[in-house]
């Protein structure tokens, strides 16, 4: 493992830098000056340090992009209000993450790359910039790696989602597709819910005397008439958010049904 450097700008370890070159389709050196490179992949995360003193010398970095767009970080330093001749290393974690947004977005990268972006900003602050990020996607034609433990943010801005279990991939599809995979039943049964129901694909499933909460992937009409044979009362579907979703895909005894599922 090693770093990568564009220049004296540190941007990740090697390995990353050959994962990015890849998606890009750039050639990878250990020691990356190309231009090219810079101009397509843009990175920010939680811990990212700006090389200025003072937040209005922070324009001074956009040598670091051939693609640089100066109206648009002015335009994110006026959003986000930032104080122009405070220390960069007198702001606050939520300014300090404000900061590195715009560094990031202004150096209009091909594949910009978003770890936990919104931490430490404000309820406005997130909601700028999850609306930063959407017009990003939908009017410059970018694509956005975003990981984020605030999974409501990821669900209004992703098109695909990655969920890891066990330090295993165990989801990797469309939002939606996702979404319409992943059931949760509630089941009312005559008498005591049966302990089987000899169904596939089994997420979770709790019961409680006649009720049964069932969590089932990639539910379909073979599943359903297998239901049937047990006669519940009714069927009904709960509503679930991708934060529902993940839960239960990270439960330990659930990732290996969802891996096994090609969810």
């Amino acid at each position: 493992m090693g770093l990568i450097t564009l220049d004296t700008y540190r941007i990740g370890a090697i390995d990353q830098g050959r994962t990015y070159a890849k998606i890009l389709n750039i050639p990878f050196m250990s020691v990356a000056t190309a231009a090219e490179f810079r101009a397509a992949l843009g990175r920010m995360d939680s811990l990212d340090l700006v090389l200025v003193d003072t937040v209005g010398r922070s324009g001074l970095c956009k040598d670091l992009s051939l693609r640089w767009n100066a109206e648009f970080f002015d335009h994110l330093m006026e959003t986000f209000r930032l104080p122009m001749d405070r220390k960069v290393k007198e702001l606050s974690a939520g300014m300090r993450a404000q900061l590195n947004l715009a560094l990031a977005m202004a150096a209009d990268p091909e594949l910009l790359i978003l770890d936990d972006p919104t931490l430490g900003l404000d309820t406005v602050a997130r909601r700028q910039f999850l609306e930063l990020a959407i017009d990003l996607i939908q009017k410059q034609d970018r694509t956005i790696l975003f990981s984020s433990h605030i999974l409501g943010d990821v669900e209004r801005i992703a098109d695909r989602v990655g969920i890891m279990a066990g330090g295993k991939l165990a989801v990797d599809c469309e939002l939606e597709e996702l979404k319409r995979r992943v059931r949760k039943l509630r089941i009312l049964f005559p008498s005591a819910a049966p302990e089987n129901l000899y169904i596939t694909e089994i997420i979770n499933q709790r019961n409680t005397g006649r009720e049964m909460v069932l969590t089932v992937a990639n539910w379909n009409e073979q599943k359903q008439a297998i239901l049937e044979t047990f006669g519940p009362d009714s069927c009904s579907e709960l509503v679930m958010t991708l934060e529902d979703i993940f839960i239960e895909c990270t439960r330990p005894s659930n990732a290996a049904v969802l891996e096994g599922s090609e969810v």
